[in-house]
């Protein structure tokens, strides 16, 4: 029922009844009519806060309902460390892995995988049919070229997955740091497989400041990274420069 049509039935109701509602200290009430009159028109002023009241709470909570989409954050992975940066949270840690270095065949890509697997259905031993092949990840940085603060040629290289507060991550190639109006998460270096192995990687940004996985120098020589050069041509140079190995950022916003 709207307001106005409650408005007259109340009053009907009140005048038919001769019910006097209001009280000796109810002020302006020189008759049944006039308090009664007063009184409903106190009660069509509340129930016109309580609709306003509704109507605010139903804003607020589409605001709250948007900010619980946008407080749930985005992931990335860490490559070549095994901890987030402080505004982060690990969700797993891991090592890199990825296709034997020159096989044709397997996934491209390397991954972060787990250091705590559980298994489904499973057959133990190498399959003589039908199976891709996953391996460790090592660094392969001969040359002592101060690139990295340390050396870690032939080290089998960690991983971490990390949640950012953040709800777009991105990995910037070529950049050591973010553009205006982004975060850094971590900066590094551009690595992927090298250029005459048969097998392609997908690039990723291993951190600047590497940790190993223990006891991991034992030059297996199976999913290898190297660092990424730059080559003049279709690529202008400047602002690119020929050889240069190419720095990346992960970025949030």
């Amino acid at each position: 029922m709207a307001t106005m049509e409650r408005f007259v039935f109340v009053v009907g109701i009140i005048l038919l009844a001769g019910v006097r509602l209001c009280t000796a200290q109810e002020p302006n009430c020189g008759s049944n009519f006039g308090c009664n009159y007063e009184i409903l028109q106190k009660i069509l002023l509340l129930e016109q806060e309580i609709t306003d009241l509704k109507i605010d709470n139903r804003r607020q909570q589409k605001i709250i309902d948007r900010m619980d989409v946008d407080d749930r954050g985005s992931t990335y992975v860490r490559w070549g460390r095994n901890v987030c940066p402080d505004d982060a949270s690990l969700i797993y840690k891991g090592f890199v892995g990825g296709k034997y270095y020159n096989e044709a065949g397997s996934g491209s890509d390397s991954i972060c995988l787990p250091e705590d697997p559980t298994w489904s259905n499973y057959t133990d031993g190498d399959a003589k049919c039908c199976r891709g092949r996953i391996y460790g990840s090592e660094f392969h940085i001969e040359e002592p070229n101060g690139i990295f603060p340390y050396g870690i040629h032939s080290q089998d290289a960690p991983c971490a997955v990390c949640e950012s507060k953040k709800s777009t991550i991105l990995m910037i190639p070529a950049r050591s740091n973010c553009y205006p109006g982004w975060k850094l998460e971590y900066s590094g270096y551009l690595m992927a497989n090298y250029k005459g192995h048969a097998g392609p990687h997908n690039h990723i940004c291993v951190d600047n400041h590497p940790e190993f996985i223990l006891n991991g120098g034992a030059y297996n020589l199976q999913h290898i990274l190297y660092l990424m050069e730059a080559q003049c041509g279709s690529l202008p140079c400047p602002p690119y420069v020929q050889g240069r190995e190419l720095a990346c950022v992960v970025c949030s916003k």
